[in-house]
C-alpha cells in the first residue's frame, strides 16, 4: 500500500501505543452511530417542543457523537493496514470506498460542528432548521458507510479473523494463568 506522509507519521504514532486502536473499531462504530441519530431526533423534537431540554439533549448527543466519529475513523485507519490484504479484489473496492466514505463523513460532522455551536447560541428556527438540513445530509452519508461497513464485515468477512485471533490469544493467555 502507498501511504501519504501524514499516514506515515500517523501509523508511527499507533505503533507506539501500548494498545492496538485497531481491536477497537467494532465497537466504537456503533457509538459513531447511535449518538448522532439521536441527536437528530433530540433536534426534530425540539423543533415542535417548546421545552428546552430536547436542544440541550440534541447538543450533548452531537458533541459526543463527533468524538465516537473522530475516534471510529482513527481506529479505522489503525485497522486498514491490517484488513485490506485480507480481502478480495471485489471487497478491496468496497474497503477503499469504505475508507475515503469514512474520511468525507468526519470531514462533514467536523464542518457541521461550528454550525451546531453557532445555532445553539442564536437559538433562532432559521438556523434550527438548517442544522436539520445538515444533519440529514450527514446522517445519509453515514446510513451509506454503514452499509459499505456491514457488506465488508458480513460478506467479505472483513476483520473477523483478525478480531477473532488477538481476543483468542488474550484469552488463552488468561486462562493459563488461572
Amino acid at each position: 500500500m502507498d501511504f501519504s506522509s501524514w499516514e506515515i507519521k500517523f501509523y508511527e504514532l499507533i505503533d507506539k501505543l501500548p494498545f492496538d486502536p485497531a481491536l477497537y473499531h467494532p465497537h466504537v462504530v456503533h457509538f459513531a452511530v447511535a449518538l448522532p441519530l439521536t441527536a437528530f431526533l433530540f433536534q426534530w423534537f425540539s423543533l415542535a417542543s417548546p421545552d428546552k431540554g430536547y436542544q440541550g439533549s440534541s447538543n450533548l448527543l452531537f458533541y459526543l457523537g463527533i468524538t465516537a466519529i473522530v475516534f471510529a475513523f482513527i481506529t479505522g485507519k489503525a485497522a486498514a493496514p491490517d484488513i485490506k490484504p485480507t480481502l478480495t479484489i471485489a471487497g478491496q473496492d468496497i474497503f477503499d470506498t469504505h475508507k475515503e466514505v469514512g474520511t468525507y463523513i468526519t470531514l462533514a460532522f467536523m464542518m457541521l460542528l461550528p454550525i451546531k455551536m453557532f445555532s445553539s447560541s442564536l437559538k433562532s428556527e432559521i438556523t434550527k432548521n438548517m442544522v436539520m438540513i445538515f444533519m440529514v445530509i450527514t446522517l445519509i452519508g453515514l446510513y451509506y458507510e454503514i452499509s459499505s461497513g456491514h457488506q465488508l464485515v458480513y460478506d467479505y468477512a472483513a476483520g473477523t479473523q483478525m478480531q477473532y485471533a488477538k481476543w483468542h490469544n488474550i484469552f488463552t493467555i488468561f486462562s493459563y494463568s488461572l
